[in-house]
């Protein structure tokens, strides 16, 4: 099923693929990441919503990726994914937090994060690169990192495969965090592969003759 504001936004998303990572690899992943970070279900109000946000205590996120600013107790501001984006990519520099619900923008601001993430990654096939870089637009590089030199380190695992390899090997926290359900291990690893169970509806939208 797809989203009825995914109706909208996907000729733009594509249009933003194609300026900004023209050779990424089986591209309807991207639009099932907007689809992941926007939809809390399928009839969820803010599917697909360059306005959808999150806010808790910890963390401000907003728009088609999720784009995050997370505190400390104090108030104080842990990091700030906006302001790094804008600094590392001239595509992004006109981007203001006034304008921060600009649909192009966010988009663009997603594919960015995703090729330079994707550059940096080696893995044995595709599939396997791309499900690196989704477990770390989700959970950081450096994390992606350690989890590679676990698995490493571990008899029978191959650093350079995800699937049954390094998703299996994490420095990740196993305790279930209160309000969510799940341990930062389990969002982590679940990350890649629900995007990849919602990609195949946009093959027609994205992978284009």
């Amino acid at each position: 099923m797809i989203p009825k504001l995914a109706l909208v936004y996907l000729p733009l998303l594509f249009q933003v693929q194609v300026a900004t990572w023209q050779a990424a690899p089986e591209p309807s992943f991207l639009a099932a990441q907007v689809e992941k970070e926007s939809c809390k279900s399928l009839v969820h109000p803010k599917c697909w919503d360059p306005r959808a946000e999150l806010k808790t205590d910890r963390e401000y996120g907003f728009g088609f990726g999720q784009i995050t600013r997370a505190y400390r107790a104090d108030g104080s501001v842990r990091f700030d994914k906006f302001s790094e984006l804008k600094a590392q990519h001239t595509s992004l520099r006109g981007w203001t937090w006034e304008n921060r619900f600009d649909p192009r923008m966010q988009l663009t601001a997603l594919i960015e994060m995703d090729k330079a993430i994707y550059s940096r990654i080696s893995a044995a096939t595709t599939a396997d690169r791309i499900a690196m870089t989704l477990a770390a637009y989700n959970g950081g590089e450096t994390g992606l990192v350690q989890d590679k030199t676990v698995c490493r380190a571990t008899p029978g695992c191959d650093p350079d495969r995800w699937y049954g390899h390094v998703e299996n090997t994490s420095t990740k926290s196993r305790v279930k965090w209160q309000g969510y359900g799940k341990s930062a291990f389990e969002i982590n690893r679940d990350y890649p592969r629900d995007i990849e169970a919602r990609r195949q509806k946009y093959i027609p939208y994205m992978e284009k003759s």
